[in-house]
């Protein structure tokens, strides 16, 4: 006869539906714990012959160390955002382990056996995730410890998360653009296995359509990585369409930079011949000749407060899930023209 398993404290945990820190602090009298959050906990040991002795409990500092999944470590976005992440859970005593998600750790599976290998305090998932996969890591993972998305997000799922509104932000670059004069709109894109993409995308076309244009789904490419070959080569190939765009809208800065150099190689003016406008506002947006009219996103602060929220569930699993939006900006520089006055019919 098969010798049945004893119940562990992430069985209780699972059971009750709540952190294992919650469990140990109910366990050995420590914090405040809501009595029906306790009571459920105690029930649940009962059920289940959970065995209280020394061995088998957690400390609230078992694990001192926060995972950070990230798609593209070089993707130049990433680096503030990183930064932001260390230095708030470095205020708190936390150390942070980064793990590269892009083509290595994919399926579910993957990540379940990068978490089990090693305990953590908590994860910031700043990758990207399918509804599904989601789905799978927060049933069978959350109860060991929280989860917080940074700048990605699923709007169906009930996770904490900081990130800025892409549909609103792109909306108002292709309305600035439309507002100077073009409407030939080329749209280099991500893949639309970020959401982000997907939104972004949305944002475009309803801009376009909000004013009255036809879209050119040929004016449309969505590429595999943020990487400058890529917007470079697909640059070139917008550019060399029969009907050529007056302007390139790019989800990166790094796409608008490649955009930049296939304008030059084909001989065009910018802004005079298209206009370019990125996304992100990194450093070499302003060391671009011209220099680079993008979309500014608090990248420092959507780490910074993505971990802020993480460290606030570790300590309190019970607060409340909370979802926050930072404000973008559009930064107007040298490669869109000047916006054409509605009324006069004039630069203005």
């Amino acid at each position: 006869m098969q010798k049945k398993n004893k119940p562990t404290i992430e069985d209780v945990a699972r059971l009750s539906n709540v952190s294992t820190a919650t469990v140990s602090r109910i366990i050995n009298g420590k914090d405040k714990v809501k009595e029906g959050t306790k009571q459920k906990v105690l029930k649940v040991i009962e059920d289940v012959g959970f065995e209280i002795r020394k061995g088998n409990l957690l400390s609230d500092n078992d694990s001192k160390t926060i995972l950070v999944c990230v798609t593209e470590l070089k993707n130049p976005f990433n680096v503030p955002v990183i930064d932001g992440i260390q230095n708030s859970a470095l205020k708190y005593g936390y150390d942070v382990l980064l793990l590269q998600t892009k083509q290595i750790y994919t399926e579910f599976s993957d990540y379940e056996s990068v978490l089990k290998a090693q305990r953590f305090a908590g994860v910031v998932f700043l990758s990207s995730v399918t509804s599904a996969q989601l789905k799978k890591i927060t049933d069978q993972l959350n109860y060991r410890c929280p989860i917080v998305f940074c700048s990605e997000y699923i709007e169906e799922m009930n996770i904490p998360y900081v990130a800025i509104d892409d549909k609103d932000a792109i909306y108002k670059a292709t309305n600035y653009l439309l507002s100077c004069g073009r409407s030939k709109i080329g749209f280099i894109n991500s893949n639309h296995s970020h959401n982000y993409a997907k939104k972004r995308e949305a944002g475009f076309k309803e801009a376009m359509q909000d004013s009255g244009y036809t879209i050119n789904e040929h004016m449309i490419v969505r590429l595999s990585s943020v990487n400058y070959g890529l917007g470079y080569s697909n640059a070139l190939y917008l550019l060399g369409l029969e009907e050529r765009p007056d302007a390139l809208l790019c989800i990166s800065d790094v796409f608008a930079i490649g955009a930049l150099k296939a304008c030059k190689k084909k001989g065009l003016r910018v802004p005079e011949d298209v206009a370019i406008i990125g996304f992100d506002n990194i450093e070499l947006s302003t060391m671009t000749d011209p220099s680079l009219t993008t979309i500014d996103q608090p990248n420092y602060q959507l780490g910074y407060q993505s971990c802020e929220l993480l460290v606030e569930k570790i300590n309190n699993p019970d607060t409340l899930t909370k979802q926050i939006f930072l404000e973008t900006e559009l930064i107007v520089r040298d490669s869109t023209p000047l916006m054409i006055s509605k009324n006069k019919g004039e630069q203005s």
